[in-house]
């Protein structure tokens, strides 16, 4: 449903007409900057019925000699606006989720049953929040004392959730990351990972970290899940402001749980988990290493290689020294890399979205993969 209103920039005085096609998962909301002083405004919904919230803007009403005059703004919360369409009075995101659903051959019960599961993302975190919470500050007896469940139970429901993000495109990659996990004599290897104190930690790190914004990252979700192509032309309505670093501290938190899939790799080697190809290095030296080489111990697994996919150095760099800029006039974050920042990488601003999404997903998947050694 796309429904229209009214707003004034708090700022200038710019008014808009918005027309905001309403999302399936809460809190939901999209951002633009404004034409005139780039201001940021951001219009959503905190829950299910609940009332619109407006930031940077006030709600107004136009007299209908002014209606045609007044500019549009499109925004949507989860899916992709093209930029030459986002001024467009008769422009519907949802159509272009329909051509794309008919040029792959998707049923519409299918597409619905993917929007259906992906409503319940944000609630099924809801639950699982406080427990993950408790159990990496307190540990596994205050879990089953505060929250009444067992590890084993909030390592279901930690599954269940994340089968509402990997559904889709990442579907076959899990499964084949738990075929090779369920393939490995790893005793020794859980061991060590059992009494890794900061493995929970980083876990919840991880999905908070991502949590806090994953309102900002819905937009590029479905064309993910289904594969379909994020072009150039397209923008993403978020705020860069709050979301620039986040994909630089997800790459901090999925560099370390690499450890992870290197111990599978080393015992897939016919290796102890801590030896490696080369007699000298060592499990320790390992997590001491730079990160951006932390993937190269799997690089040739075939069922390890894809977690490197979406783990790029200079992306974090670019972001996490505040070499970023938004341009808002492309929608083309502008990010300076290399010593001195002198190397000068342009990359879309879906594109930083669709990165962070597909980064958070390996996150998830290998937080599975270490809750499971932990049973």
């Amino acid at each position: 449903m796309t429904y229209s209103f009214f707003i004034e920039c708090d700022d200038c005085s710019k008014k808009y007409r918005i027309r905001y096609g309403l999302g399936n998962n809460y809190p939901q909301f999209a951002s633009f900057q404004c034409d005139d002083c780039s201001k940021n405004i951001e219009i959503g919904h905190k829950e299910f019925k609940g009332k619109i919230i407006i930031k940077g803007a006030k709600h107004i009403e136009v007299d209908d000699s002014q209606y045609w005059d007044v500019t549009v703004q499109n925004l949507h919360p989860e899916i992709p606006t093209h930029n030459n369409a986002k001024n467009d009075p008769y422009y519907f995101q949802t159509a272009n989720v329909f051509q794309n659903a008919f040029r792959n051959n998707l049923e519409k019960e299918q597409f619905q049953e993917e929007q259906q599961r992906w409503g319940t993302f944000n609630s099924k975190w809801d639950k699982i929040e406080m427990p993950l919470r408790i159990l990496s500050t307190k540990g596994e007896i205050a879990l089953r004392e505060v929250c009444g469940l067992k590890f084993r139970e909030l390592f279901n429901l930690f599954n269940e959730w994340l089968w509402t993000f990997t559904s889709g495109e990442l579907e076959d990659d899990y499964e084949n990351i738990c075929d090779e996990y369920n393939s490995l004599e790893l005793t020794d290897a859980k061991l060590y990972i059992r009494n890794d104190n900061k493995i929970f930690n980083r876990i919840y790190e991880l999905c908070n970290t991502y949590m806090k914004r994953s309102h900002q990252f819905q937009s590029t979700i479905l064309y993910q899940k289904f594969g379909w192509e994020v072009t150039e032309d397209m923008t993403a309505n978020v705020n860069w402001e709050e979301i620039c670093t986040i994909y630089g501290d997800l790459y901090e938190i999925v560099g370390d749980l690499f450890v992870i899939p290197t111990i599978m790799n080393n015992v897939k080697a016919g290796r102890n988990f801590d030896e490696f190809k080369t007699v000298e290095f060592s499990l320790s030296k390992y997590i001491q290493s730079d990160k951006a080489k932390r993937a190269m111990n799997f690089e040739n697994n075939s069922n390890l290689s894809f977690l490197a996919n979406s783990y790029f150095s200079w992306l974090r760099n670019g972001t996490h020294h505040k070499n970023s800029f938004l341009n808002i006039e492309t929608n083309e974050v502008d990010l300076g890399t290399g010593k001195g920042s002198t190397i000068q990488k342009k990359i879309s601003l879906t594109e930083y979205v669709k990165s962070t999404n597909e980064l958070f997903g390996v996150g998830l998947i290998l937080s599975s993969i270490a809750l499971n050694m932990n049973k």
